[in-house]
Parts: structure tokens; C-alpha cells; sequence
């Protein structure tokens, strides 16, 4: 028998192939598979209902390692803006690259074929998830754009209380240098800037609506592309 290396136990035997039969090699197998599975079990939770999250690199950079192909897989999509949870572990699934690995993968380790379909994304799961990410990068553009809103909001009712006391505090502490200091003030400032500061809140509000709405396409325009391109080669 020649020299036979085991990527599962991480060892060179020289028993041959027979080696997938004992006991260490399929106890070490069972935990792999079970590593495996708990992953995809995630992942497949997203199928119907796909999560989209603001990205972060402390948490979004994260990669798997893939058994049957022997790659290292980004485990989620995203264009540095917004990211499609398990995004890139089901599109890799999904392709038929990995379809063959894992029948070769099972085979050749001898697994329980029970499992393998698990670890297999269907076409047409794949054309389910993609239709729902398109409804959840949508949604999540909305409730970033809603926020925005929100926080302008605050900021005027901010500046607005900010206007009230200082009037306040000119009224009762300075009655009689009331009347100078609005002299000096409309002399000193240009008519339109109390205005000023809510014309840049709106702009501002504007071009962040616009951004949120550029990102949700170009991340779903990138997911789909990419798709396609996997698809191709396939």
C-alpha cells in the first residue's frame, strides 16, 4: 500500500484508503460533518427570510472552510455599506462546482448519505432566496432612510429648543440690553442664516436618501451579477 494523506485527520498513512474505515478516521468525520451542518443549519434559517445588517467589519469579515471543496468561502455578501447574512455560504452551496465536490466528498470519506443534501443548495431555493433578498435590501433602505429622517428631526427640534432658551435667558436676565443685542444681531448677521442651518438639513437629508438608495441597488445589482456569473461557469 502507498502513502495515503487524510485531510480530515490531518495525517499521511501508508495503510491506503482503507484508513476511511476505522474508527479514528470516522469518529473524526462525525465531528467535521457536525461543525459542518451546524453552519448551513444557520444559513438555510435565511433562506425564506434573508437578513441584511449595516456593515461591520469586527463581525461581517467573517470566512468558513468548506470540507468538500477544500476552499476557504466568505460566510456573508457585502458591498462595504449593507451585508446579506450567510449571503456567500449559501451562494457557494448553491453552485455546481460544490454539488460535485460534495457527492465526491461523501464518497470518498464514506459519510452518511443522510446528510449530504443538507449541505446542497437546490436551484430552486436559490431563485426563493434571491427574490427575498431583492424585498429585504428594499426594506432595509427604507428604515435607513426613515432614520435619517428622524435624526434631521431631532437636530432641528434641537436647534429650535437651543433659539428658545438663549431668547429666554436675553428676556429675563438682560431686559434692557434686549433690545441692543437684536440691533447688533440683525446688523451683524445675514438675513438668511437662520434659515441656513435647516436648508443644510434637507440637502443633507437628500443626498443621504439618495446614497441609501444608490447602496441597496448596487449591492442587489452586485449579488445578482455575481450569480450569473457562477452560474456561467457552471
Amino acid at each position: 500500500m502507498g502513502a495515503y494523506y487524510c485531510a480530515i485527520c490531518r495525517q499521511t498513512t501508508f495503510t491506503g484508503k482503507g484508513h476511511i474505515f476505522g474508527k479514528n478516521h470516522q469518529s473524526r468525520l462525525r465531528v467535521v460533518l457536525l461543525k459542518f451542518l451546524e453552519k448551513v443549519k444557520e444559513a438555510r434559517r435565511t433562506l425564506k427570510k434573508p437578513q441584511v445588517e449595516k456593515f461591520d467589519c469586527t463581525q461581517h469579515k467573517q470566512t468558513f472552510w468548506c470540507y468538500c471543496c477544500g476552499l476557504e468561502i466568505e460566510r456573508n455578501v457585502t458591498d462595504g455599506n449593507m451585508t446579506v447574512l450567510y449571503g456567500g455560504l449559501l451562494e457557494h452551496m448553491a453552485t455546481s462546482e460544490h454539488r460535485k465536490n460534495t457527492h465526491k466528498f461523501w464518497w470518498d470519506n464514506k459519510a452518511d448519505p443522510k446528510f449530504r443534501d443538507k449541505v446542497i443548495i437546490t436551484e430552486e431555493e436559490t431563485e426563493r432566496f434571491k427574490a427575498e433578498v431583492e424585498k429585504a435590501l428594499e426594506s432595509f433602505v427604507e428604515k435607513e432612510d426613515e432614520f435619517i429622517m428622524q435624526q434631521a428631526d431631532h437636530i432641528r427640534a434641537q436647534e429650535k429648543q437651543r433659539q428658545e432658551v438663549l431668547q429666554s435667558l436675553l428676556e429675563v436676565c438682560f431686559p434692557r440690553m434686549q433690545w441692543h443685542v437684536k440691533q447688533s444681531w440683525s446688523r451683524s448677521v445675514d438675513p438668511t442664516a437662520q434659515t441656513c442651518l435647516l436648508r443644510m438639513l434637507s440637502a443633507l437629508n437628500l443626498h443621504l436618501k439618495d446614497q441609501s438608495s444608490r447602496r441597496g441597488a448596487a449591492l442587489s445589482s452586485q449579488w445578482f451579477k455575481h450569480r450569473e456569473l457562477q452560474q456561467d461557469k457552471a
